[in-house]
């Protein structure tokens, strides 16, 4: 039988040789959490003995990994905004930049009443959830139309108590009025779907094709829900690194004023915003 640091070790090599970002990290992560082991077992917990069943358990994640399968489908689940949402094959992984959109809505809505929020394009449900959780009392609903990531939002949903409302619907087709419109939603290119890294082909695609420009949801969203949006209430978008100009131009030609990009912690236009 194998001991933790010697299992980490073994397959840190493969994962360094394979080219996996942050193999220790990585590695680490996997143990935790598949193994059901204290924090940085390496570390913490060097000498402790594998059993058989852990052993096949972590060396067949493993090789899974170094195939180009996220991480986060392989253990489950993942955090944002200091929160655990699950994720698996058929939902977006939630990633740390869009966590700029959440506090650019927390910010917002700082010193008003509890805001009626929707969220389209939900998917995991990490942005509604996190809403709803940062801003006391706020209404927040969830709009996501594919099955397979409705499941997790709510699954994610029942985990935080069922704090927001749920709606397995199309988010182009809007509905109610709301003091915020937020979402991320598609917005890779077809040239750039064609290039994707290894790990995010895993991810559904609907989730991902925002047409041949990557500008079709935030169009349609732009001009379908303006008139859904109180007066003086928010629309925000997540954008791509590249589209900052091109969505701020859709935003000013429906109609929306004080609009803006704001970038992220690396520099890179991130988020865009309107007032109706």
């Amino acid at each position: 039988m194998m001991k933790v640091k010697e299992a980490f070790e073994k397959i840190l090599e493969s994962f360094e040789k394979a080219g996996v970002d942050s193999p220790a990290f990585e590695v680490s992560v996997m143990m935790e959490d598949l193994l059901d082991l204290p924090k940085m077992p390496e570390r913490t917990a060097p000498e402790a003995v594998l059993d058989p069943e852990q052993e096949e358990k972590l060396f067949a994640a493993a090789e899974k990994r170094i195939s180009g399968y996220p991480l986060q489908y392989i253990i489950g689940s993942w955090e944002f905004f200091g929160r655990k949402f699950f994720v698996g094959e058929g939902v977006l992984i939630p990633r740390p930049e869009t966590e700029l959109l959440c506090e650019t809505v927390l910010k917002y809505f700082s010193r008003s009443m509890p805001p009626k929020i929707v969220d389209l394009c939900s998917g995991s449900g990490c942005i509604a959830i996190t809403l709803a959780k940062e801003i006391n009392g706020a209404e927040v609903t969830a709009v996501e139309l594919y099955n397979g990531a409705f499941e997790y939002l709510e699954k994610n949903n029942a985990l935080h108590k069922n704090c927001v409302k749920t709606a397995k619907t199309d988010a182009l087709k809007p509905f109610g009025t709301f003091d915020c419109v937020v979402s991320n939603p598609p917005y890779i290119t077809g040239e750039e779907m064609a290039k994707l890294q290894k790990e995010v082909t895993f991810e559904p695609k609907t989730a991902l094709f925002g047409g041949s420009d990557g500008l079709d949801f935030y169009r349609a969203i732009a001009k379908n829900w303006r008139s859904h949006i109180t007066e003086g209430g928010l629309i925000a978008f997540e954008i791509g690194d590249t589209q900052g100009g091109a969505v701020l131009k859709i935003l000013e030609e429906n109609g929306y004023r004080s609009c803006g990009v704001l970038k992220d912690y690396e520099g890179r236009d991130r988020v865009v915003t309107g007032i109706r």
